[in-house]
């Protein structure tokens, strides 16, 4: 089974590069990728850059040189819903983009995380995630997407990513890390809050990729 596990930014996937142990690193195109043998899978991680359109065509590239069987996107997410917090994890069930146009995540490896998650005793939010093509920073714009598409989290790269998936028939999930607040500081947090999300989500994940040769 080939997995690729995809993230935008190498400060965002460097704990969970480190606890893969010995990694190739390889060019694609533009992109970055790291390979490993790992309990008879091999694993892809993708650098897929910031925003949609990056996060596309990394995607586009990965599938002109490998078979995936599933694809795991994670990193950090802009909170939205105001029972989030930052530092909570969020799973999404769907994601959304700036149109309106919703994809679901695959169910069962949805309910895979969720699972474990739960098995871990961490807590964590399930529900839409809107991909938005610019950062938004702004109070008042986060408060209207979220009452316009009924979304808890907002991120760069996941619904470009989803639907690929969708079309090309591989099983998708995402799981974010919620890295700031909408206020004036929201930039200051963000970078503020990465190494956090790097630290916590890159183990979780390492973890849950365990936890899937165990069960």
């Amino acid at each position: 089974m080939i997995i690729a596990i995809t993230a935008a930014h190498a400060l965002e996937f460097s704990t969970f590069r480190r606890n893969m142990g010995k990694v190739h690193k390889m060019a694609l195109g533009q992109w970055s990728h790291y390979l490993w043998q790992h309990c008879g899978n091999r694993v892809i991680l993708l650098e897929t850059g910031i925003g949609p359109e990056k996060a596309s065509g990394s995607f586009q590239a990965l599938l002109g040189t490998y078979k995936i069987d599933c694809m795991i996107n994670f990193g950090s997410a802009g909170m939205i819903n105001g029972d989030l917090a930052v530092g909570d994890a969020f799973l999404a069930d769907e994601t959304v983009d700036v149109s309106g146009q919703a994809i679901r995540t695959d169910l069962n490896m949805t309910d895979a995380i969720s699972t474990f998650l739960h098995s871990e005793g961490l807590p964590y939010h399930r529900g839409r995630l809107l991909t938005s093509p610019e950062p938004v920073v702004k109070s008042l714009h986060r408060s209207r997407l979220g009452q316009r598409f009924q979304v808890g989290a907002v991120d760069m790269e996941a619904f470009a990513l989803n639907e690929i998936a969708v079309v090309k028939g591989i099983p998708f999930a995402s799981l974010k890390m919620i890295s700031d607040r909408s206020n004036a500081l929201t930039r200051l947090e963000f970078w503020k809050n990465l190494p956090h999300v790097d630290r916590t989500l890159g183990k979780l994940l390492y973890e849950f990729l365990e936890y899937l040769r165990a069960a």
